[in-house]
């Protein structure tokens, strides 16, 4: 099969998203497909803020460049923050503070991932580097290609998917290949870094082709494998229907959304289909107890119950190229690609926020430290923002 990789760019035509291919090159395996590197045009003014909420820009540093891929992580009372050229750092969400920093010596496709205890990052090379919590190299173990999933780490696992479409577990502890699993590919895939969600009992994991599997903790036997969405279309990039993201756990559920598809949730432990709405997804959701909140492909933001009801849809933020939304107290937290960060409230979707970081693009769901948000720029911003 000849391998096609496709940089894209998010832009909006006649009403809808259209994308651009701009430039291909050969790779080993199968095709894969940027959804988005950009917008394409003038970006639209933010919205008026209608319904303020307290909240403060805490503090800020600068660590270095980051983007797709690279997503602060809160762990242990602590924030994780990784950047491609290969720096791990450990930061006090309360102030911003550096704990430690550390140089990996590897450009890194993928970071960080931690349970607090293990730190993990993904080199270019095909590497996992593991470092302990003080920063000191623990182990490292070849995938076999490279890693498009960010490391998860928890209940003594790493795990992460790699370019071959190969789901591996290792030992947390001393880096030993615990078990693997593996799907073929289809003919072109979404080039897009996400995680898989680790529980007690089972693994959840977004697959190219829409599909969302569940595989045992112990073994990586497949518990179950249930349909986000099929594929439709004439040609091969109108088929992509990638789940998009992380799957996401909140009491029996799991819920996930596809490229061009459908949010869909499911029962855990059997996959059995609870609801699903139509939507053409443009990155990954958010649940909580009582919501769903995804971003559609025209950055659009819905917010649905857990019974799948459409609660509300905010347009205000559309063309902006926004990033997942993050639930935090009364409010949704988006990046943009101008660097923004709006809080909008979750009782009806009005722009309740908005703090301004260094102008580069928020690319990567902001995690949530407490009542803070924190937010990592492609430029190289990591940034805390704190509901008063």
């Amino acid at each position: 099969m000849r391998a096609l990789a496709f940089e894209a760019a998010r832009a909006l035509a006649a009403g809808r998203r259209a994308l651009l291919v701009a430039g291909a090159l050969a790779l080993a395996g199968c095709g894969s497909f940027w959804p988005w590197s950009g917008d394409s045009g003038k970006i639209p003014e933010p919205p008026a803020i209608t319904a303020r909420v307290a909240a403060t820009q805490a503090w800020s540093l600068r660590l270095g460049p980051a983007g797709p891929g690279f997503a602060p992580v809160s762990a242990a009372g602590s924030v994780f923050v990784a950047t491609a050229a290969g720096t791990i750092a450990r930061i006090d969400p309360a102030t911003g503070g550096l704990l430690w920093k550390t140089d990996t010596g590897r450009r890194l496709s993928a970071g960080v991932g931690s349970d607090g205890d293990v730190v993990v990052v993904a080199a270019r090379d095909g590497a996992l580097l593991a470092f302990d919590a003080r920063g000191e190299r623990r182990w490292s173990a070849q995938l076999g290609g490279e890693a498009v999933t960010v490391p998860a780490v928890g209940m003594g696992l790493v795990v992460v998917r790699s370019s071959d479409n190969r789901i591996t577990a290792f030992d947390a502890d001393s880096g030993r290949r615990r078990w693997s699993f593996q799907r073929q590919n289809p003919p072109l895939v979404l080039r897009q870094t996400a995680s898989v969600a680790i529980a007690p009992d089972a693994i959840y994991v977004g697959m190219p082709g829409g599909r969302l599997v569940s595989l045992s903790i112990e073994s990586g036997a497949l518990r179950w494998e249930a349909t986000v969405s099929q594929p439709r279309g004439a040609t091969e990039i109108e088929r992509i229907a990638d789940v998009l993201g992380s799957p996401l756990v909140s009491g029996r559920e799991v819920c996930a959304a596809s490229f061009q598809g459908r949010l869909a949730c499911f029962d855990a432990p059997s996959g059995r289909a609870q609801w699903s709405r139509e939507l053409k997804a443009a990155g990954g959701i958010d649940v909580d107890a009582s919501m769903v909140a995804a971003i559609d492909d025209r950055d659009r933001l819905h917010a649905y119950s857990r019974s799948g009801a459409s609660l509300w849809r905010q347009d205000g933020l559309s063309g902006r190229g926004l990033s997942a939304p993050l639930s935090l107290g009364p409010v949704l937290v988006v990046g943009d690609s101008q660097g923004l960060v709006h809080l909008v409230s979750r009782s009806d979707g009005a722009i309740a926020g908005r703090f301004a970081t260094d102008g580069s693009a928020v690319v990567s769901p902001p995690v949530a430290a407490g009542r803070s948000a924190i937010v990592q720029t492609s430029a190289g911003a990591v940034v805390g923002i704190s509901l008063d």
